[in-house]
C-alpha cells in the first residue's frame, strides 16, 4: 500500500510539472528554429532547472507598458518568440517576476536560460553570451544540454482567451515588480541584458 501511494505521488509531481501548461501550449511542428526575417528578431526561452520544476512560468514581453503574451513555460522545455529589432524587456512569472532586457539586432536568434529564483518563486530569464568568460555562451556545455534536452512548445488555441482574463491582473504583478526590478544596480541590469552581438 505504502508502495502505491508513493507512485501515486509521484505521478502526481510528474503531472504538475508536465501538465501545468498543457491546457494553455502544445508541441510545435517541428523542433527545426527558423531564422528571423531581417526586420525581424528571435528569443528562445528555454526552461530546465528541476527547482520549482512544479510551480507555472508565464512569459510575456513587455512594450510601452503593456504586457504580451508569449506562451508558458513548462520545466525541460523552450518557447521561441519573434518580435521586432531594437530595445525590449520581457518577464517571468511564477509567484513572483523578473525580468530581462535586450538589445535585439534584425535577422539574429537570441536564447535565454529561465532559471528559477531561490525563495521567492520566481524566474529569472538570463542571457546566453556568443561569447563570455563568466556566463553560459554559446560554446558551452552547459548551453548545448540546455538546448538540446529541451521540447519546443508554441501557444495553442486556448491563449488569447486566457490572457484576456488574466491581463489585468498580471498588469498589476508587472507593475509591482518593475519598480522594484529598477533598484537594481547598472551592473546588475547588465548582467540580465541581451546584447546585439549575443545574436546568431
Amino acid at each position: 500500500m505504502k508502495a502505491v501511494r508513493s507512485a501515486v505521488a509521484v505521478a502526481a509531481v510528474s503531472l504538475l510539472m508536465s501538465g501545468c501548461a498543457s491546457n494553455l501550449m502544445r508541441p510545435a511542428a517541428s523542433e527545426n528554429i527558423s531564422a528571423p526575417g531581417a526586420d525581424k528578431a528571435k528569443v528562445v526561452f528555454m526552461r530546465t532547472s528541476f527547482v520549482a520544476g512544479a510551480i507555472g512560468c508565464d512569459m510575456f514581453e513587455v512594450v510601452n507598458g503593456e504586457l504580451r503574451f508569449i506562451g508558458q513555460l513548462p520545466y525541460g522545455n523552450k518557447i521561441t518568440y519573434e518580435t521586432t529589432p531594437g530595445d525590449k524587456v520581457f518577464m517571468a512569472y511564477g509567484t513572483a517576476a523578473d525580468f530581462m532586457l535586450a538589445k535585439l539586432q534584425g535577422g539574429k536568434t537570441y536564447y535565454s536560460i529561465v532559471r528559477p529564483n531561490w525563495g521567492t518563486g520566481g524566474f529569472a530569464p538570463t542571457p546566453i553570451r556568443n561569447s563570455s568568460r563568466d556566463q553560459p555562451d554559446f560554446d558551452s556545455k552547459e548551453f548545448k544540454d540546455w538546448f538540446s534536452g529541451t521540447k519546443l512548445l508554441e501557444p495553442n488555441d486556448n491563449a488569447p482567451a486566457w490572457f484576456k482574463e488574466n491581463q489585468a491582473r498580471m498588469q498589476q504583478i508587472y507593475t509591482e515588480y518593475w519598480r522594484r526590478f529598477q533598484t537594481k544596480t547598472d551592473e546588475e541590469k547588465a548582467y540580465r541584458t541581451l546584447r546585439p552581438e549575443d545574436g546568431r
